[in-house]
């Protein structure tokens, strides 16, 4: 079942292929939570990095613990992100890339982008989702970029 552009008609996708983007979805949905986590974890880590310095040190060192913790927190958070994106490409590779020919995860933005296009309630975001949509098929090897 690879993938060629003339089976992704204009903004509807084969059958097939929704159940498979909704079965790559839901085997990645761990992996997602995971980056939804750390991504909280980053905003509590430097918020608490600029406070309790502020509170527990003197002003002196509390410039220099500042700037460590708010540097710790977004590198010790960005690797479960970088971790989970690695796994949901492995998926993507291992089980879904050939059967389709195309990595799972720029087709289900690819997807997304379809639905908030037909779902979008002017045209600026109508046109904006239609860009990403195109990006996405192009990152797919299965039509052009040109947006307009």
């Amino acid at each position: 079942m690879q993938i060629t552009a003339t089976s992704l008609e204009e903004g509807k996708l084969d059958e097939k292929l929704e159940m498979l983007i909704d079965q790559f979805e839901r085997e990645v949905a761990p992996y997602d939570r995971w980056s939804r986590i750390s991504m909280a974890a980053t905003s509590a880590g430097v918020v608490a990095s600029i406070v309790l310095p502020l509170l527990l040190l003197q002003p002196a060192h509390a410039l220099y613990a500042t700037i460590a913790g708010i540097a710790a927190s977004i590198g010790l958070t960005k690797l479960p992100i970088l971790y989970a994106d690695h796994k949901k490409h492995e998926i993507s590779r291992v089980k879904y890339k050939p059967v389709t020919g195309v990595c799972m995860c720029d087709l289900y933005q690819y997807r997304t982008h379809l639905h908030k296009m037909q779902n979008a309630n002017n045209t600026a975001e109508r046109i904006r989702h239609s860009k990403l949509a195109s990006y996405y098929k192009h990152q797919m090897g299965l039509g052009s970029a040109k947006s307009g």
